[in-house]
């Protein structure tokens, strides 16, 4: 389906299909007839319904070439195109399918999708906007404006939408664990725990809602329960990047540095592997995939933990990866100073903290790379 998949991530999205047409045959006529375009629009979902894009979109290209009005074979086509990872194509079929009917809402909820998985929040909001306004009971389309609210960080908008899917269907656990994570993110652990339990309650087996409640757990200094969350989100999805990072950093608060690196490499593993297959989708199209803000942490936390084993080239080589994830990384300069000082590397100790002085605004921050130069330089 078309996802983005911020969460992790770890980020969740809901999309809608376009609405079923029905073949009628007709009296017999003695000759054999064509075949019309619904005929090769319903070939074409059944293909997509299993999986094979490739023959779906050659399906939605007849259909489109007998009808070339038919808004559900561009909505249909687009969303082929969309879970290939083709998203520019896709939005072309959404806005195709949008000027052959107007008030179609789930061409606007899909097109949202596909812009907010190209990071274009203000054309996705736009679009959601748009699909509520047709379609005010469109439950995914509140839920994907919450998503949008959330990345562009307005956490708070973000809960208005969510509340409002929850209301629209009040026993679907994925709003309740996106509502969750907005929380989380405006340090509300309190209303966060709160969804992650009831998100959980409705699917005991939502391996990201306890990968998120036990981040919470982290947050609180509550590590034992971190963890116990940390592994039954790991059991239930083995390949869960994030369940490993997070409980990497509750190892690491346990000072247990071992077991926090052996996660992160666990972490690294099942992104890069999830890249590669990104990347190998068997589609002529291939999308550039960048590594997240979010990942650079995995990198600068493993660094961090080989810190504190002594180990400082490690740890250098995870905080540099760290900053070419995360230009601007603060806090890993910070850390490869005093790692390059720690390994009698003054010269590099003495650019990381100069760097920092350019990067840094918090006063804290600043006084401790000052007193860090005026230490290295002998003031």
């Amino acid at each position: 389906m078309c996802k983005d998949g911020f969460e992790n991530k770890v980020r969740i999205i809901i999309k809608v299909t376009g609405a079923a047409f029905f073949i009628f045959a007709g009296a017999a006529t003695g000759f054999q007839q064509q075949p019309d375009a619904a005929a090769f629009y319903n070939r074409g979902k059944a293909y997509y319904q299993k999986g094979d894009y490739e023959n779906a979109i050659a399906d939605f290209n007849l259909a489109i070439k007998i009808k070339p009005d038919y808004a559900h074979a561009y909505l249909q086509r687009g969303n082929a195109h969309c879970d290939q990872g083709d998203y520019d194509r896709a939005i072309v079929d959404y806005t195709q399918a949008i000027h052959c009917r107007p008030n179609e809402a789930t061409a606007y909820n899909n097109r949202g999708n596909a812009n907010l998985i190209k990071n274009d929040f203000a054309a996705a909001i736009a679009d959601f906007d748009q699909a509520i306004k047709l379609n005010p009971g469109l439950v995914a389309a509140y839920c994907n404006r919450g998503v949008a609210n959330t990345q562009r960080g307005n956490y708070e908008q973000a809960v208005l939408d969510f509340t409002q899917a929850t209301k629209l269907k009040p026993n679907y656990p994925d709003i309740y664990y996106k509502r969750g994570k907005a929380y989380s993110y405006q340090s509300n652990s309190v209303r966060a725990l709160i969804d992650y339990n009831y998100a959980i309650k409705l699917n005991p087996d939502f391996a990201e809602a306890y990968s998120s409640r036990g981040l919470t757990h982290v947050k609180k200094g509550a590590f034992d329960l971190a963890i116990a969350d940390f592994d039954r989100a790991i059991k239930l999805k083995p390949d869960l990047a994030e369940a490993y990072a997070n409980r990497g950093v509750a190892y690491a608060q346990k000072e247990r540095f071992d077991r926090a690196i052996a996660d992160y490499d666990r972490a690294i593993q099942f992104k890069r592997e999830r890249t590669f297959a990104d990347q190998n989708r068997g589609s002529d199209f291939i999308p550039t995939i960048k590594l997240k803000p979010e990942d650079a942490e995995i990198y600068y936390n493993r660094g961090r933990a080989y810190h504190a084993l002594g180990k400082f080239s490690r740890a250098i080589t995870d905080y540099t990866q760290a900053i070419n994830i995360k230009t601007n990384h603060v806090a890993a300069y910070y850390m490869r100073g005093t790692a390059y000082r720690d390994k009698g590397a003054r010269a590099k100790a003495i650019f990381d903290f100069t760097k920092l002085l350019e990067l840094a605004n918090e006063p804290l921050i600043r006084k401790r790379a000052q007193e860090q130069l005026r230490a290295l330089k002998g003031n």
